[in-house]
C-alpha cells in the first residue's frame, strides 16, 4: 500500500504502517518543529506543505491510499466551534477534493467526535455527501458513533466509528495506550462501501473492560499487580486520604520484621499528601504509542527541543495504536483476507448501538 499524508503531524500514521510494508509518498505539514520532526524521521519523503496546494503529479507515482486529521478547533466543544466555515473546518471539505485529484482508492480521515454533533449535524453530512457523491441528510436522532454511507457511481462508499485509544489493541499495543482519546475515525472506498464497513465494523466486537468503581468516597491506589492467596504476617494499616487497603505480598525470610517505611519513631505520623506533576515528553510520546524520544529532535541550533514543543506535537496527534489497528484491517480487506488475528479493538460501552446507514443512489 502506498499512501499520501496531510495534516501530518509527526505522523502517527507512518510510524503504525511501517511494520506493515505499506511506503509513504509524501507528507503535508506547515508547523516549523512538526516539519522538523517529519524531516529527520522520515528523510526521503517529501514534505509538501499546504495541501490544499498539492495536484496528481506533484509527487513521485501514484498513491493507493489518503490519510489525514485535518484540524479539530473548529469542531472541538472546548474551540468557537465554527465548523466547516471556518477555514480550518473547511480543510475537511478541501481533503476530500484532494482525494479526488489523487484518485486514491482508500481515505482514513481523523477527528473529535464532536464533529458529529456540530451545526446540528449539518456539517458532518455536508463532509459525507462531498465523499460519496450524493446528498446525505442527517438522521432523526442524529448521528451515532458509528455508522455507514454508501457511494454514488465513482465516489467512496464510507464508514465511520468512534473508537477510544485505550481500548484499540493490536499485537504490538497488546495493552493499548493508558490515555482515554475518543476519535472518529472514518474509512472510504471507492466504489465499495461494502469494503469501508469490513474493514472499520466487521469480525468480532468484544465488551469492554470493566470500569473502575466510582462510588463515593472510595479512591483506589496503583494496582498492585496479582495477589498471593497465602497467609501473611500481621501489620497496622492507616486509610491515608480515603484510598482503600491494598497490599501485595512479598517473600520475606522467617525471622524477618514488618518496619514502618515512615521517616519517624512515632505511629501515627501523617504522610505528605500525593501530588501531581507534569508529564515528561517522553511520557507524552508513549502515551500516543511513539517510540521513546521520537520528537526529541535537534531544533535551532540546539541538541533537544523544549519540552512544551514535543508535548504539543504529541497532543496534536493521532494515537499509533488506532492507526495500527486501522491499517490492518484495511491491509486485510484489500488482501480477501480474513482479520479476526489482525488485530481486535475492544469498544467503549455503547460505541455500537447507535449504527446509521445511509443509502443514496448507486453503490
Amino acid at each position: 500500500m502506498r499512501y499520501g499524508s496531510v495534516c501530518s503531524g509527526i505522523e502517527a500514521a507512518s510510524v503504525a504502517w511501517r511494520p506493515l510494508g505499506w511506503r509513504c509518498a509524501f507528507v503535508s505539514e506547515v508547523e516549523p518543529f512538526a516539519s522538523e520532526v517529519l524531516k529527520h524521521r522520515l528523510p526521503g519523503v517529501p514534505n509538501l506543505g499546504d495541501f490544499t496546494n498539492i495536484r496528481k503529479g506533484g509527487y513521485d507515482g501514484d498513491i493507493d491510499l489518503l490519510v489525514g486529521g485535518t484540524p479539530c478547533q473548529s469542531f472541538s466543544t472546548g474551540g468557537k466551534r465554527g465548523g466547516i466555515a471556518d477555514p480550518r473546518g473547511n480543510l475537511a471539505i478541501e481533503f476530500v477534493r484532494l482525494a479526488e485529484r489523487t484518485d486514491a482508492r482508500w481515505v482514513v480521515w481523523e477527528n473529535v467526535p464532536a464533529v458529529l454533533a456540530i451545526n446540528g449535524g449539518r456539517d458532518f453530512a455536508a463532509f459525507l455527501s462531498e465523499l460519496v457523491g450524493w446528498d446525505v441528510e442527517v438522521p432523526d436522532g442524529g448521528w451515532g458513533n458509528s455508522g455507514v454511507a454508501t457511494n454514488a457511481p465513482g465516489r467512496f462508499g464510507v464508514s465511520w466509528r468512534v473508537l477510544d485509544a485505550r481500548y484499540t489493541r493490536v499485537s504490538a499495543f497488546p495493552r493499548a495506550v493508558p490515555q482515554r482519546r475518543r476519535r472518529v475515525i472514518l474509512v472510504g472506498c471507492r466504489d465499495s462501501w461494502a469494503s469501508a464497513a469490513e474493514a472499520l465494523l466487521g469480525g468480532e466486537l468484544c465488551g469492554s473492560d470493566a470500569p473502575p468503581r466510582r462510588a463515593a468516597g472510595i479512591r483506589h491506589a496503583a494496582d498492585a499487580g496479582e495477589c498471593a492467596s497465602e497467609e501473611c504476617f500481621p501489620i497496622d494499616m492507616m486509610n491515608i486520604e480515603g484510598r482503600t487497603k491494598c497490599l501485595k505480598t512479598k517473600c520475606y525470610d522467617e525471622a524477618g520484621a514488618a518496619m514502618y517505611t515512615l521517616r519517624s519513631s512515632h505511629v501515627n505520623s501523617v504522610c505528605t499528601p500525593c501530588q501531581l506533576r507534569r508529564l515528561l515528553p517522553v511520557e507524552s510520546e508513549r502515551l500516543m504509542g511513539f517510540p521513546d524520544g521520537w520528537a526529541d529532535v535537534p531544533w535551532k541550533g540546539k541538541a533537544h527541543p523544549p519540552d512544551g514543543y514535543r508535548h504539543k506535537v504529541c497532543g496534536n496527534s493521532m494515537c499509533v495504536n488506532v492507526m495500527r489497528w486501522v491499517g490492518e484491517r484495511i491491509s486485510a480487506v484489500a488482501a480477501g483476507k480474513e482479520f479476526e488475528d489482525y488485530g481486535r479493538e475492544v469498544p467503549r460501552r455503547g460505541d455500537g448501538a447507535a449504527a446509521h446507514l445511509a443509502q443514496g443512489g448507486g453503490g
